[in-house]
């Protein structure tokens, strides 16, 4: 039930509303087909059925991802006649039929033209050109012949999951995006014999601490899956960096594999990079607790933070581990950023070992935390999906993923009780280093107000009613 839950979850990030209908149900729907039916005898399949309902209703009751579950069938591939599957395929079309997208008027020409990729795709083509699906699209029957209304038709696609196009990577139109899952597991399957590689040593270093060179990128194109991805390596490239599936490491020629970096502990990374020593200045933690917090945004934040800063690195060993990272803000090595992630909490906190180390750290953490909002803002965006998070704050040697204080009680009380040390902090001191930019953006917008209201009555004279 763990895994259904966790699918609900991540369905439950693309609804196409916030609010349902009352009595109503999310899009997308679900219907929840159990099988093996034949496993059991009737009393015994009877039992069964009651407890897997059981365990939905008691897992998703009162919860709002609930609502995109429309059906649930129980079935059997050798028992069952046909006209238990006609229900279930029934089903289908009734629930698609009330989905928006059902019915909605389009150009016949993409329509044509949708139909003529499928022809290609049939045909054993995986890719094709900006070139070729223009030529397409001016058929007689489509007769598309401006750019931008290919564009169009080719960002629609894009967004349906039909294809993976990109603006800025023409040259590689992806028409079956199963495909790009096949390159990418020319990079990571468990399956490959590292003894047989030329690029040994890199190899070693990818399995290690999630580096690749462009030398065994090429290799394991090659030696994995022959020519069809090797021909397209260097859009292959930028499409899986488009996607954060490979991110280059600045001033290097390695790239990071979010999705291999090595696992670790936070107590072992904390003591590797001297986080625990003396000399090593802590800010409180800024915890973003989510109400669903999808596996893979962790290597996207992660992404993020490399393009902007260089990993933290001691004895060779880069600071980019699964769930925990830690980057260098400056060129100097003191300050550092310290990223981690629990079941449903991104936390993050900034480490100085300068001596110099004045009081607080300036506008360091309100710096991050904006980067990082506007980061969750563009990722929404991005991906469409409905993802939402509170504010939770952590005394800088606390636990980050639990008994977090929420901001809205920070601001109300001026002290809270830290259980994990059984005594008070200060509230103020646990979340004003993070939102000094937010305090000081909105005392300068009171204060716009505040001149507006007094430029609109400048003598100060009383208006009628007063």
């Amino acid at each position: 039930m763990r895994y259904v839950d966790f699918w609900f979850d991540s369905i439950h990030c693309h609804r196409t509303v916030n609010e349902r209908a009352s009595k109503g149900h999310f899009d997308p729907p679900i219907l929840l087909v159990f099988t093996g039916k034949d496993e059991y005898n009737k009393i015994e399949f009877e039992k069964r059925e009651k407890e897997l309902n059981d365990q939905i209703e008691h897992a998703f009751r009162y919860k709002s991802k609930h609502s995109h579950l429309h059906e649930r069938f129980f079935l059997s591939n050798i028992e069952d006649v046909d006209d238990e599957f006609e229900k279930l395929r029934y089903a289908v079309f009734e629930n698609a039929e009330k989905m928006d997208m059902w019915g909605k008027s389009f150009p016949l020409k993409w329509i044509i033209l949708e139909h003529l990729i499928e022809i290609n795709k049939k045909d054993g083509k995986n890719f094709i050109t900006f070139t070729d699906m223009l030529n397409l699209a001016k058929h007689p029957d489509i007769n598309i012949i401006k750019e931008d209304d290919l564009l169009l038709f080719l960002r629609f696609q894009h967004n349906v999951g039909n294809i993976i196009f990109f603006e800025n990577i023409r040259d590689l139109i992806i028409l079956k995006p199963q495909w790009l899952a096949d390159a990418f597991r020319c990079l990571v399957s468990d399956r490959i014999d590292g003894r047989r590689l030329r690029h040994l040593q890199d190899w070693t270093l990818l399995k290690q601490q999630g580096k690749i060179s462009e030398s065994l990128i090429t290799e394991l194109f090659e030696s994995k899956c022959g020519s069809q991805f090797a021909g397209q390596k260097v859009n292959l490239h930028k499409v899986m960096e488009k996607l954060d599936i490979l991110v280059k490491i600045p001033n290097s020629s390695y790239y990071i594999m979010p999705s291999m970096m090595p696992s670790s502990t936070f107590d072992v990374v904390c003591k590797t990079f001297g986080i625990l020593s003396k000399n090593c200045h802590r800010s409180s933690w800024i915890c973003l607790k989510f109400v669903f917090l999808p596996p893979s945004f962790f290597n996207y934040l992660s992404a993020s933070f490399l393009r902007n800063y260089y990993p933290s690195q001691v004895n060779n060993v880069i600071a980019l581990y699964r769930g925990i990272c830690m980057f260098d803000i400056d060129s100097s090595g003191c300050k550092k950023i310290l990223v981690t992630m629990s079941t449903d909490t991104i936390a993050l906190q900034v480490v100085s070992f300068s001596t110099e180390q004045q009081e607080g750290f300036g506008s360091t953490c309100s710096d991050i935390y904006s980067e990082v909002k506007q980061f969750i803002e563009e990722m929404i965006k991005r991906y469409m999906v409905k993802i939402s998070y509170k504010l939770h704050f952590k005394c800088s040697d606390g636990y980050y993923h639990k008994d977090t204080f929420a901001f809205e009680n920070l601001t109300r009380d001026q002290k809270c009780f830290c259980v994990q040390h059984t005594k008070y902090h200060r509230s103020e001191k646990l979340y004003s280093p993070w939102i000094k930019n937010e305090v000081e953006r909105s005392l300068h917008d009171r204060m716009i107000t505040s001149t507006k209201k007094v430029d609109l009555n400048p003598s100060g004279e009383a208006t009628a009613g007063q």
